[in-house]
């Protein structure tokens, strides 16, 4: 019974673990959190592309051309002409944009994060 009295919290030991394991989880909400901003970006700028009327009657390279201007403006740099992909059937057109983010963590650990998001259009 005596002992139990003498064991009110944590030791030095347990509180330096907690906050280690804090600490890396502080850290790789760092690193990805730009990554995930990004993303947010090329969502919004194929949003935009989407939600414009005369977008379906444009031809490939014009809706690449718009979709690329988008993410320059924005300052995505990973996001390249060859991650979009359109695809045309009738009157409707496929734009899908499918990249993939590689953060280096610690000494040969990274975190690799795919984004896939596709926009569909109809012509009038």
């Amino acid at each position: 019974m005596q002992s139990l009295q003498k064991q009110k919290g944590l030791t030095f030991i347990s509180w330096l673990v907690i906050l280690i394991v804090a600490g890396f989880l502080v850290y790789v909400g760092i690193k990805i959190t730009p990554v995930y901003i990004d993303h947010y970006a090329v969502k919004a700028a194929l949003s935009s592309v989407e939600n414009d009327p005369l977008t379906a009657r444009k031809s490939k390279r014009e809706i690449r051309n718009m979709i690329a201007k988008r993410l320059d403006v924005n300052n995505i740099r990973h996001v390249n002409r060859d991650h979009i992909n359109i695809k045309r059937s009738g009157k409707n057109t496929i734009i899908s944009i499918a990249y993939e983010e590689r953060r280096p963590i610690v000494y040969n650990i990274s975190l690799l994060m795919t984004f896939e998001e596709t926009a569909e259009l109809t012509a009038n």
